[in-house]
């Protein structure tokens, strides 16, 4: 028996214990269900378990007592399920990562599915795509008037390359004929770094919906790619295109390089090399995972910010035609760390973009600071023309393997002959594990946080950054959208995210339930558990959307290997 929660032979009481102290009898217990219903048991003895279910409970205002929560009945919650939402469950390939690299922290095939959304056809109307897996064609999703929606896949390019793995989509006028063409980024742990499955892909909307893949618009993009953002960056009204590399195939934590591609009226250059160097270069640009254009500095010109794993949030200044990383003059602390998502608004009126950033939280196996940095090495110790990973934790300057003799010994065999004893084992430093010299030609990462941060802009070209509340910091967020969901004309947060995948030994990141923060127009932020305002997404979540229907505004929410979810925004 092996639970996720205390590991192999182990387990936790699933019953729920009360210390009552002195106290002979109960005068009321209650209970409120996750839809919102209630109930209360009375007058009950001590010393003893009580079984309750779900259909006893009952909906609407519960009397005032312990506990009272008037926001919790379903008729004054904000969010609520999207009846004609879209039938649709993201698949999963069954190749196993660990075949691979037996020490990877997490799986990293496991990704997707990414979403995008635009009135494709030209009725008014927001419509979906949703990328596939390898196998598993992406699928087009229009909207009807009625709010339901019916997929167009015939004669569309995507069946085609159902062998890709979609892992970023973003719809934008790539030719300038007023209609959103699709930018699919392709991706793939599992496979060869030369694959011609990493190609990114552009398809062309000729009107209708109806899409062609243009195979000459893209450069030679052999690299495993997902952060897609388009703007302007040259300055003459065409949408131009960052893409962040994400990983190198079957090489974690090493990275790809990302790219720079300039719009030449549909056709797009590669420019990185003389717009930004570094970001051609694998390891100038990091694992990145999200990216935004915004003008942080207030010069008229889009600037670009960037995030990742294993990397800081970076800056880049677009000055002269080239982009500069300008990160050591934000005005931020050291920002090293498991980043997942970004997004921007004006959250305090004063006119310049804001930023908020998605962590992997505060409330993971893995822990940082800067006084026990969480860490990486990476490289060939066996000779077995693998890259070995190391997770390190920091202590008093000194940095330590994170697992074992039982779980590095098998892989890494050289240490365990070195230390044959657990207690030897135990006790070594991973520089007395390996030596210096395998060391200094290694792949060594480390970080500096793990929170999920507000970062405020000062309007000077720097950023104040806060830690998002505590009840956002208990799992990664993998999806944000700014939205003002209760109309008092402030910009709010709807935040998401789990990470299911991890290796055997780490308890899953799946405490996350999906959060409306309440923003207050000042750059505060009030967490709204999902009990009282009706968002649920306690899946492996992958991302976030947010589309118009003929009810109003619609959270869309992406899970891996799961059911595409679906809540509606009550009109206030």
């Amino acid at each position: 028996y092996h639970s996720p929660y205390r590991g192999y032979m182990s387990t936790m009481d699933a019953r729920e214990h009360f210390g009552l102290g002195h106290a002979r009898r109960v005068d009321s217990l209650e209970v409120i269900w996750p839809d919102g219903r209630s109930q209360v048991v009375t007058d009950l003895d001590v010393d003893r378990m009580v079984t309750l279910k779900q259909g006893d409970a009952r909906h609407g205002r519960r009397e005032a007592g312990a506990g009272r929560c008037d926001t919790c009945n379903n008729a004054s919650r904000i969010f609520e399920p999207l009846d004609r939402a879209l039938k649709y469950r993201h698949q999963t390939g069954a190749f196993v990562d660990y075949e691979v690299q037996p020490l990877l922290p997490y799986e990293p095939s496991r990704h997707g599915p990414p979403i995008a959304v635009a009135d494709v056809n030209g009725d008014g109307l927001d419509d979906v795509f949703i990328g596939g897996s390898r196998g598993v064609p992406g699928r087009l999703f229009l909207q009807r008037r009625d709010g339901s929606f019916i997929e167009s896949s015939e004669g569309q390019p995507w069946a085609a390359d159902k062998e890709y793995e979609d892992w970023g989509a973003v719809f934008f006028d790539a030719n300038g004929d007023g209609r959103p063409d699709l930018y699919v980024a392709s991706g793939g742990y599992q496979l060869s770094p030369v694959s011609r499955l990493l190609q990114d892909r552009l398809y062309i909307n000729r009107g209708g919906g109806r899409f062609v893949r243009d195979s000459q618009a893209l450069p030679a993009m052999p690299t495993s790619t997902a952060a897609v953002a388009a703007g302007d960056f040259t300055g003459d009204g065409k949408p131009d295109l960052f893409v962040g590399g994400r990983l190198a195939p079957r090489n974690y934590p090493y990275p790809a390089r990302s790219y720079l591609l300039r719009n030449d009226g549909g056709k797009f250059t590669d420019v990185t090399e003389e717009v930004a160097p570094e970001l051609a270069h694998p390891g100038g640009g990091g694992m990145i995972t999200a990216a935004v254009w915004i003008d942080f500095d207030g010069d008229g010109r889009l600037d670009l910010v960037t995030a990742g794993e294993w990397m800081p949030l970076q800056f880049f200044h677009i000055e002269g035609g080239r982009l500069r990383n300008v990160t050591a003059s934000m005005g931020l602390p050291p920002t090293r760390g498991w980043w997942y998502s970004l997004s921007t608004g004006d959250f305090n009126h004063d006119g310049h973009p804001d930023l908020v950033a998605g962590n992997v939280g505060l409330n993971f196996s893995y822990t940082t600071s800067p006084h026990s940095r969480f860490g990486v090495y990476a490289a060939d110790f066996t000779g077995g023309r693998t890259t070995d990973i190391v997770l390190t934790q920091e202590i008093a300057g000194t940095e330590y393997p994170l697992f074992g003799r039982a779980k590095l010994g098998p892989t890494i065999y050289p240490a365990a002959l070195r230390f044959p004893s657990y207690a030897s084992f135990a006790a070594a430093s991973v520089a007395q594990l390996f030596g210096a010299a395998p060391l200094h030609h290694a792949l060594h990462y480390q970080t500096d946080t793990f929170a999920s941060l507000y970062l405020q802009n000062n309007g000077d070209g720097t950023f104040t950054a806060v830690a998002l509340p505590n009840l956002a910091q208990i799992s990664p967020i993998r999806g944000i959208l700014a939205h003002d969901v209760d109309g008092d004309g402030n910009l709010d947060l709807i935040v998401a995210g789990n990470l299911y995948d991890t290796e055997p030994n780490t308890t899953p990141a799946d405490a996350g339930n999906g959060l409306w923060l309440k923003g207050d127009g000042r750059g505060h932020f009030t967490p709204v558990p999902p009990v009282a305002s009706g968002f649920l997404a306690p899946g492996d979540v992958t991302g976030l959307a947010l589309i118009q229907t003929p009810a109003g505004k619609a959270v869309l929410i992406a899970n891996n290997g799961d059911s595409l979810q679906a809540f509606t925004i009550r009109n206030r």
